[in-house]
């Protein structure tokens, strides 16, 4: 079986572009002159001499706009020498000198010599390099001019420097060349893998071999990043099956990309059996498979293999150390294996490294550890902007709002200079305080450094305006980005579901889907929160069902929490816990806390209660709210003899209730 497009819920989105969709419409005589004036369109409203630097690069460029294409003097006769003039320019491109290769096929131009497709193809990759979206439009309106629409080679390279802009102008350049070959397929799968088009790239793999098209390693290893972001682990099995009757020996990097497919599809063993099996391994092919170890929650295995790595013949550098460092602290219960690596970069020299320094300052944070992360912070002996950010976000994400505003005013007054990062976590210091006047102060202070286009700024300024429920300024702000990204959705999506707008929640989530975007775990948790505190059962068990179905998103803990809450929010007590006794995952005490807070409604609870309350007293036995909750069950059911016992459980383990603080804002300021 195969995916097919139209069973997909992604759907292309098609962008027009000024200077290139117009062609399509044009007929073939008046062709010649079309190009001409999209070009001197594109000239005169690219802003490309507004610049210096994009004037000296636009300068290099064959001047079309006086005369058409004939006033660059191109003629047949010049034909001898095109390769001597293409084989100048490919090796500037190569060299990554863009500049001087375009400033050679302007030499090129005006000596009489009419380029040939490579020369193109190397002029689209010229462009390419730049990276400016004008001066690659410029280029593909050359390509048009040419007739080289086509050449797959071209298009090819057409394909790869547009998909960093607009997959729809990619698919309109795909769709219409007629003789694609391997390449352009598997650049096509690649781009889609690139851009989180999952599955797209599974299509096109199988949508190839349709037309007759054998793939090549290069689409084998871009497909099966595209199996293991969806857990398609029957396809990524199919493509390891077609890659055992394609190749004598599967290169290292397929190898590589199966080993990865496999641990992310929650398969280590398979993942082992293909890392066991290679050849002959290299840093990336044990940096995935400890990765992987890591990522399944099997730190002891992952710990093990690095050892393994460490005793073999080849030897960690600071970015493998680095990633490792990373995976491995995203499980971690305790912070042995954080102090474990913290001894093993001091003896082998990796702490002179900011970035490892960074990380293991994030690790302390994530931990709680804040003295042992501030004591290693104070010791840098070079603090980046880097090092600051990872500071002041460790005290915003561990509840210490007032000492990320201290360290950010520290940061100040020995003049380093703030970045988007420094801004976006001030917000969520903002957020955790309430403070709204505080969030406006942060929000003119980026405004001011010009860093207000930035899409994680924008997303957080949503969540705050919708958390103190000016919802109309998050839809506002949420309206003004130009190009919104899954952050940016998720936030509005959130932000309607913080205020009880679930019905609002579900529509921005469909439009996100029809824009392409392709959720994640992230915006089911809103999705389903949404529902859940709108009373929206069918939407929500419709959406849980289809997360793992239609997206290949696994329900993690956070996904059953919201569950749970629906269910008990209805009173239904009884099916929330039997649902939970179904779980595939272990339950914590926020899902705990959810059946407890629905058992104070719902009068089949009684039995409940008790299970309930010595589940979360196991695992949180010093928190009293549990125990005042389940107190004032007991006094509303009559329980009178259940009361006393309890009272004098309290008692005797010496609980107190912790004394609440309230925190006022005065203009931008915080007193406590």
């Amino acid at each position: 079986m195969k995916l097919r497009r139209s069973h997909c819920i992604f759907i292309r989105r098609v962008r027009s572009w000024n200077f290139v969709s117009p062609m399509s419409n044009i007929a073939p005589e008046s062709k010649t002159h079309s190009v001409d004036a999209h070009f001197s369109s594109w000239v005169s409203c690219s802003g490309l001499h507004t610049t210096h630097s994009t004037k000296c690069r636009y300068e290099t460029l064959p001047n079309v706009t006086s005369g058409g294409f004939g006033c660059l003097g191109f003629n047949d006769e010049g034909r001898d020498g095109v390769v001597s003039w293409t084989s100048e320019i490919s090796k500037w491109v190569k060299q990554e000198k863009p500049v001087k290769a375009l400033s050679v096929f302007r030499s090129m131009g005006r000596s009489g010599v009419r380029p040939n497709y490579v020369t193109v193809l190397s002029l689209v990759k010229a462009a390419g390099v730049l990276n400016e979206l004008d001066l690659i439009g410029g280029v593909h309106v050359w390509v048009v001019k040419m007739g080289l629409e086509s050449e797959s080679s071209v298009i090819t390279a057409l394909i790869g420097v547009y998909s960093v802009y607009d997959m729809g102008c990619v698919w309109r350049l795909f769709d219409k060349l007629e003789n694609k070959d391997v390449v352009t397929w598997s650049s096509m799968v690649a781009v889609c893998t690139k851009n989180e088009l999952f599955i797209d790239a599974l299509e096109c793999f199988w949508e190839m071999q349709d037309r007759g098209v054998e793939p090549n390693y290069v689409s084998i290893v871009s497909v099966l990043p595209a199996c293991a972001n969806l857990g398609a682990l029957s396809y990524g099995k199919q493509v390891h099956g077609f890659a055992l009757r394609r190749f004598l020996c599967i290169p290292a990097n397929v190898q590589n990309s199966l080993v990865d497919m496999y641990a992310k599809c929650g398969h280590l063993l398979l993942a082992f059996r293909v890392f066991e099996g290679m050849v002959s391994t290299d840093l990336i092919s044990w940096k995935i498979i400890i990765r992987g170890c890591a990522e399944s929650g099997f730190l002891d295995r992952a710990i093990y293999t690095f050892k393994r790595m460490c005793y073999s013949s080849f030897a960690p550098n600071e970015n493998v150390v680095l990633d490792i460092i990373k995976a491995v602290s995203s499980g971690m219960k305790d912070m042995k294996i954080g102090l474990m690596f913290h001894d093993y970069v001091i003896k082998r020299g990796f702490l002179a490294y900011v970035t490892i320094r960074t990380a293991l300052l994030q690790v302390y944070g994530q931990h709680g550890e804040l003295d042992s992360a501030r004591m290693l912070f104070d010791h840098f002996i070079e603090r980046d902007v880097i090092a600051w950010n990872a500071m002041i976000s460790v005290y915003a994400q561990c509840g210490h709002p007032f000492c990320a505003f201290d360290l950010y005013k520290h940061m100040l007054s020995v003049t380093e200079i703030p970045n988007e990062v420094t801004f976006v976590s001030l917000l969520h210091a903002c957020l955790s305080l309430g403070a709204q006047e505080l969030g406006e102060s942060i929000q003119a202070r980026a405004t001011k450094a010009g860093y207000m286009s930035n899409t994680f700024i924008r997303s957080a300024l949503i969540e705050l305006y919708c958390k103190f429920g000016r919802i109309g300024q998050g839809k506002t702000m949420f309206s003004e980005v130009p190009t919104r990204d899954l952050i940016c959705w998720s936030s509005m999506i959130n932000g309607y579901a913080m205020n009880g707008c679930g019905v609002e929640a579900l529509e921005t989530f469909e439009k996100m889907l029809d824009c392409g975007i392709s959720p994640n775990d992230v915006v089911f948790i809103s999705v389903l929160f949404a529902c859940s505190h709108s009373g929206l059962d069918d939407e929500a068990w419709f959406w849980f069902d289809s997360m793992q179905d239609k997206f290949g998103v696994s329900p993690r803990l956070a996904h059953y929490a919201c569950m749970v809450d629906l269910l008990s929010r209805q009173g239904n007590v009884k099916e929330a816990y039997e649902f939970v006794k179904c779980m595939p995952v272990l339950p914590d005490k926020r899902i705990w806390g959810a059946i407890l807070s629905g058992c104070k409604s719902s009068p089949e609870s009684s039995d409940i209660v008790e299970k309930v309350a010595k589940e979360l007293m196991a695992l949180d036995p010093k928190n009293t709210s549990y125990y005042v909750t389940v107190f004032n069950i007991y006094a509303d059911q009559g329980r009178w003899a259940d009361v006393e016992r309890l009272r004098n459980l309290i008692d005797e383990k010496g609980l107190k209730k912790s004394t609440g603080c309230s925190v006022l804002e005065a203009g931008p300021q915080l007193c406590s």
